[in-house]
């Protein structure tokens, strides 16, 4: 895809995001210290209290598909999330505004971002969209690219007013600092000549955004699979009970039954994934699919404990699992085993299909193994003494992580975006700015000692 001649982001195909260039003559260092505060500035857009976020919303529809994207426009020209916001399907913003505003909240604990970030006037950036003219070509009933055709861009970013907290400021190098606070070059341009579109759904007499729908019918059209007969995609099955539902996901999985796995997913939220997949189907079944032929994986036992998590869904944490494992073509078989402490796997290769060129595969392998422990203290440096590292699989254990299922129809589903978000927002709930520290720390002296490595 082509793209624009003096684009504000950088180099980058359509849909792809990345942080605006740095001044001319800089270091790769300089690039890589100035685009990490940029992109933490787009979080910081993004990283604002639920409620507050919620209370500005409309979610209404736009009057046309054309309105649709002139929405998102309008909301980035004025720095105004909640404006951007509401130009997207609700089903498919809901879950994210749900998580990044709770995420924002631990990010404002932990000092990273400042308690002063407003969704509808995000300080330190300035980007204005106008004069934008559209074209739009019909996909089916109800589905319409948007194409933006003309109309000009200005970004401005004033580092120093950017919402970043002292826990990034403070750990900056001088140099590094002294480069954040220097003005960046404003940068504007035409935005003529652009392929750049989204995919405008109609729903409850509104027009609406769709990253999936736009994301799927890219690739789609791209690789030559065409268009779905929409609404007429993969049956959604669900589950009776939140723990049900992923026991289900992970034997759907484990078969690599692709149908059967999607059919886990919300099919409101992952509605466009419902729709476009049956297309590939017949060719996922002939390759990736025939492995299964060859390869037997069951899931013997799951143990999980199921607790109320935010915003209705219900999190299944995996306490214990056991599978078992055999292929006839190797000759092999065997098992998985976690027990909640300790992972264990077990293979029997009495043929030494898997023990050639002097490899030799053990029988057992435990994860609590005092002798693994041992026999990995020189890591896969060669030898490399590496400073202490936090105890980072104590943190993640003491996480309260799940996959988060939730609710529709009398079915249970499991959500990736609730998942992907729980994840992130239990991680930074079991720090504080103590350990923030030791890692930030632990990072900067790991890559300062590796900066003075020689192959």
């Amino acid at each position: 895809m082509d793209t624009f001649d003096q684009d504000p982001f950088g180099q980058v195909e359509a849909g792809q995001i990345a942080a605006p260039m740095p001044p001319a003559g800089g270091n790769r260092t300089r690039k890589l210290v100035l685009g990490g505060l940029i992109a933490l500035a787009v979080i910081a857009i993004a990283a604002v209290a639920f409620a507050t976020m919620n209370a500005g919303r409309s979610n209404d529809g736009a009057e046309s598909p054309e309105a649709a994207m002139q929405k998102l426009f309008d909301g980035l020209s004025g720095e105004d999330l909640i404006g951007a916001v509401d130009a997207f399907l609700p089903s498919e913003a809901d879950p994210v505004v749900n998580y990044t505003g709770a995420i924002g909240t631990e990010l404002k604990r932990l000092d990273i971002l400042t308690e002063g970030v407003d969704p509808q006037a995000v300080s330190g950036i300035n980007m204005e969209f106008t004069d934008l003219q559209f074209r739009t070509e019909p996909i089916a009933d109800g589905f319409v690219r948007v194409y933006v055709t003309d109309g000009d861009y200005f970004v401005d970013i004033d580092q120093a007013e950017l919402p970043l907290g002292d826990v990034i400021l403070d750990n900056l190098p001088a140099d590094a600092r002294a480069e954040f606070d220097q003005d960046l070059p404003a940068e504007a341009g035409s935005m003529a000549g652009e392929d750049f579109y989204m995919v405008a759904v109609e729903e409850d007499g509104g027009w609406y955004l769709s990253l999936w729908y736009t994301m799927m019918d890219a690739i789609f059209t791209e690789t030559g699979y065409g268009t779905p007969a929409f609404g007429s995609g993969i049956t959604p099955v669900g589950a009776e009970s939140p723990e049900a539902a992923v026991r289900a996901s992970f034997e759907e999985l484990l078969s690599l039954d692709l149908e059967g796995l999607i059919g886990m997913l919300p099919p409101t939220e992952m509605r466009a994934v419902y729709d476009y997949m049956p297309l590939v189907m017949d060719d996922y079944n002939e390759t990736v699919g025939a492995f299964g032929s060859f390869v037997t994986i069951e899931l013997i036992d799951l143990g999980t404990s199921v607790s109320d998590a935010e915003f209705d869904a219900k999190r299944v944490k995996v306490e214990s699992f056991d599978i078992e494992f055999s292929s006839f073509f190797l000759e092999i078989d065997g098992s998985l085993v976690f027990d909640g402490e300790c992972f264990e796997i077990e293979i029997n290769d009495q043929a030494g299909n898997l023990s050639g060129f002097g490899a030799e595969i053990p029988d057992r392998i435990n994860s609590c193994d005092p002798e693994l422990a041992d026999a990995l203290g020189g890591g896969f440096s060669g030898g490399l003494t590496q400073p202490d590292m936090p105890d980072f699989v104590g943190d993640i254990g003491a996480a309260n992580i799940g996959f988060l299922a939730v609710e529709e129809d009398g079915r249970w589903y499991v959500s990736p975006t609730e998942s992907m978000g729980d994840v992130m927002l239990q991680g930074l709930k079991i720090w504080d700015a103590e350990t923030l520290q030791q890692y930030i720390e632990w990072i900067i002296e790991v890559g300062a000692g590796s900066a003075d490595l020689s192959f």
